[in-house]
């Protein structure tokens, strides 16, 4: 079992995960050109310092080996992420396109996305009845209201398919622990997010929207 990390320590790793991602991000390739998201470094570094703040240490060590394991063999996470996404939003063109180029998801990695899945779109549909002002400022969540905007769920399944089947275990263990403890996980990547942003509290940022 790994001891708990320092937190100095654990904000070094996050903040070199962000810069490897953020790498990755800029050499994307879009249809269209550069998207705006490309070139903002203040918002990616909130959303994904949010996110990564609110993992336990063990999936923190585990996902920095995924990410050395895909730079070694020249993969880009993110643009996979992107094109996994493709699957749910444009079939058509993800099947023909980029589905041949990309790592196989087996089935086993399948079930443990759908359950990974099914724990995230829950607890956002919670933080969404409890916080609906500032909800509106983040994607829809379900993947039925996928549309001009891609929903929380299908960017969390494109992303998924990333993690190797050992952070998945991780992180599904991790998101039935908080479910138990009754905490909300998606409570705590916002509350560290708006805190990001200045506020004081999400009830604070609720006030404000």
């Amino acid at each position: 079992m790994y001891e708990t990390m320092q937190p100095g320590k654990r904000n070094l790793i996050i903040e070199k995960i962000l810069r490897a991602e953020w790498e990755m991000l800029k050499n994307v390739d879009n249809i269209g050109g550069k998207a705006d998201c490309q070139e903002d470094w203040t918002t990616f570094h909130i959303m994904r310092y949010s996110y990564y703040n609110a993992w336990p240490d063990t999936m923190i060590r585990s996902y920095v080996r995924d990410l050395e394991e895909a730079m070694e063999q020249d993969r880009n996470l993110v643009m996979e992420k992107y094109a996994y996404m493709m699957e749910f939003t444009d079939p058509a063109y993800f099947n023909s396109k980029l589905s041949p180029f990309l790592p196989k998801i087996d089935d086993n990695t399948k079930k443990l996305i759908d359950e990974i899945a099914e724990y995230l779109t829950g607890f956002d549909k919670e933080f969404t009845l409890q916080y609906p002002k500032l909800s509106t400022k983040g994607r829809p969540v379900e993947a039925a209201k996928d549309g001009t905007e891609t929903s929380a769920e299908t960017y969390a399944r494109g992303e998924l398919r990333t993690y190797s089947q050992y952070t998945l275990k991780l992180f599904l263990d991790y998101l039935k622990k908080c479910r138990a403890e009754g905490t909300n996980f998606a409570f705590l990547v916002k509350d560290k997010m708006v805190k990001m942003y200045g506020y004081d509290s999400i009830e604070a940022a609720e006030a404000k929207m």
